[in-house]
C-alpha cells in the first residue's frame, strides 16, 4: 500500500497547524513538521497537542531536530544539515530514521547506513525549486530499483501525476503546498488519498 506525507510548509502559525493537522491525520498516514523558524520547545509543544488530539505518535515526523524526534517519540527525518544516519542509528538504535536524498548514491549509502526509509525529489518542476532541473520518473526508478527500503517520492506531485509516480513501485509520495497551500486542505488530500486508496 502507497502512503501518503503531509509535510508543513513553514508559512502557518503553529496554532493554526495545531487546528488543521488532527482533521488532515485522518486523510494522511504520515505528517512531517518542517518548521526550521521553530524552537525545539515550539516543536514538542505542538507535538504534545497533536498527539492530545488523537494524532498517533507513528504517523508524526519531526525534520531535523533529532532532540525533538526523541523526547516525543516520534520519526526523525535527516537532511543535508542534519547528523548523519549512521552516527543518529549508532547512539539511538530504536529510532525511526528518515533520510532526505537527492541522488541514487546518497539513497544507497543512507540505506547502508541504517535509514529506515528515504525521501527522493524532487520528481517534477516546483515552485519551492525554482530554476532547477527536476529528477524525474526514470531517476526516481532508478531509486525504487536499487534500494530496497521504502522510497518516498517528493517534488511537484499533483493528483493529476499520482499514478504515473505510483507506477514506479515507490512506497509513497509526500506533498507540501498541494494540501497546506489549498483553500481547503481535507479536500485536497482527499484528492490524493482518491488516487492512492486506502
Amino acid at each position: 500500500m502507497s502512503h501518503l506525507h503531509l509535510i508543513t510548509t513553514g508559512r502557518d502559525s503553529k496554532e493554526v497547524l495545531e487546528q488543521t493537522l488532527p482533521q488532515l491525520a485522518l486523510s494522511v498516514d504520515r505528517i512531517h513538521l518542517r518548521e526550521p523558524t521553530w524552537s525545539v520547545r515550539e516543536l514538542v509543544s505542538c507535538i504534545d497537542t497533536l498527539l492530545d488530539q488523537g494524532v498517533g505518535a507513528d504517523q508524526l515526523v519531526v525534520h531535523d531536530r533529532l532532540d525533538a524526534a526523541l523526547v516525543t517519540g516520534t520519526t526523525v527525518q535527516l537532511t543535508r544539515r542534519s547528523l548523519s544516519v549512521e552516527r543518529v542509528r549508532a547512539q539511538f538504535p530504536t529510532i525511526s530514521i528518515g533520510q532526505s536524498v537527492h541522488s541514487l548514491t546518497e539513497a544507497m549509502v543512507a540505506e547502508q547506513a541504517g535509514a529506515d526509509y528515504v525521501m527522493y525529489g524532487h520528481i517534477f518542476e516546483t515552485d519551492s525549486k525554482p530554476g532547477v532541473a527536476p529528477r524525474g520518473l526514470d531517476a526516481l526508478q532508478q531509486v525504487v530499483d536499487w534500494t530496497s527500503i521504502p522510497v518516498i517520492a517528493i517534488g511537484g506531485i499533483k493528483p493529476e501525476n499520482l499514478s504515473d509516480v505510483l507506477t514506479t513501485g515507490c512506497s509513497g509520495v509526500a506533498v507540501l503546498s498541494g494540501i497546506l497551500g489549498q483553500t481547503h486542505p481535507a479536500e485536497a488530500a482527499g484528492r490524493f488519498r482518491a488516487v492512492i486508496g486506502r
